[in-house]
């Protein structure tokens, strides 16, 4: 992950701070549920891993003097406001924040346009948040998993019988400008997709997999990122079948998981990662118009979401990039200049 080595302090904090500002507000959100609108709270916790990671770095004097301060510090203040309206609207006004909590999430995001051009390139690039990095390979994987989402909803579509609803939609000039201008709506919020990604792909994926191994990182990864979900689930994706959902949610993490790391070991970008995200969350919606909310799963709609992550995505395990520990080791002697016994065990993890 960039140029520097997880310690186990940092990782403890970003674990410490991810989950706890999750369970605080979590326990918000139950207490507004149902009497208010719970929608915004999915939006902020998306920020959530990036505070932690930024908080962590921020508090080690090792590192606080290299990092994109400007950059850390809009992200924080920008994400800290965000709680503070959250609560302040929903238990003290009683009303529904989405519109302006929207909007501000959009200042926000084009401040921290302005902050990441006011601090130093090698800052950036050193904390891994460079967004000119392997554009070509980078564009590649992104249709990749734009191929892949729709194979999946095509498949479900024969499975159904209703071919012409996955073919309906690209029938639609409407849909097609939407689709094409979403580069540009990315732009408008990719303050709450860098938000996740910075903390589970660049922060906590390479501490794991530096830990346990490169495939275990990433299966372990996918739960730790999956039970993070735990208040969305029973409060907005799916209140009336939380079980389903949150089962739900680990396949689809674990899924996502391997191959969003696969994607990031290839590109290094973090902003590849977090437009892949924006598409996933958004791209269904533009088409179809699902909301992915108050869902009611199945035991079958379950089993067929395995069925399909297992096929589309876990495959990407055997990649070889899941299969260069040897390598990295030597890189981690490299970085901190301490002397690593390589083991067979070590190689084949």
């Amino acid at each position: 992950m960039g140029k520097y080595n997880v310690s186990n302090r940092d990782l403890i904090l970003f674990l410490g701070i991810t989950f706890g500002l999750t369970v605080i507000m979590g326990i918000a959100m139950r207490l507004a549920y149902p009497t208010y609108s719970v929608d915004s709270f999915p939006l902020v916790q998306m920020n959530y891993p990036a505070i932690g990671v930024m908080a962590a770095l921020l508090l080690n004097k090792k590192w606080r003097n290299e990092l994109p301060k400007n950059f850390f510090k809009t992200y924080l203040f920008i994400t800290i406001t965000l709680i503070i309206y959250l609560l302040v609207e929903v238990f003290v006004f009683h009303q529904n924040p989405d519109i302006h909590l929207e909007i501000w999430i959009m200042l926000g995001s084009f401040s921290l346009i302005i902050a990441y051009n006011s601090d130093s390139k090698e800052k950036i690039e050193k904390f891994g948040l460079k967004f000119k990095k392997n554009v070509k390979s980078s564009i590649i994987y992104i249709l990749l998993f734009v191929a892949l989402y729709l194979t999946a909803i095509f498949i479900s579509s024969i499975l159904a019988g209703e071919v012409h609803s996955f073919i309906e939609p690209f029938k639609s000039l409407k849909k097609w400008s939407v689709l094409l201008l979403m580069p540009l709506l990315f732009a408008f919020s990719f303050i709450s997709f860098l938000g996740e990604e910075y903390g589970w792909r660049y922060f906590l994926q390479p501490a794991l997999q530096e830990r346990i191994g490169k495939r275990k990182g990433v299966i372990v990864l996918g739960l730790i990122w999956g039970i993070w979900h735990l208040p969305v689930n029973m409060f907005y994706y799916s209140p009336e079948t939380p079980l389903h959902s949150v089962i739900n949610q680990l396949i689809i993490c674990i899924g996502y998981s391997v191959f969003l790391g696969y994607v990031y070991m290839k590109t290094e970008n973090i902003w590849t990662i977090s437009m892949i995200h924006f598409i996933n969350n958004g791209l269904g919606g533009i088409l179809y118009g699902g909301t992915g909310t108050n869902l009611v799963f199945t035991w079958k709609s379950v089993f067929i979401n395995l069925l399909f992550f297992s096929i589309l995505y876990m495959p990407f395990l055997l990649a070889k990039e899941y299969r260069k520990s040897d390598i990295d080791m030597v890189e981690a002697v490299e970085y901190t200049g301490e002397e690593i016994e390589v083991t067979e065990k070590d190689i084949e993890r």
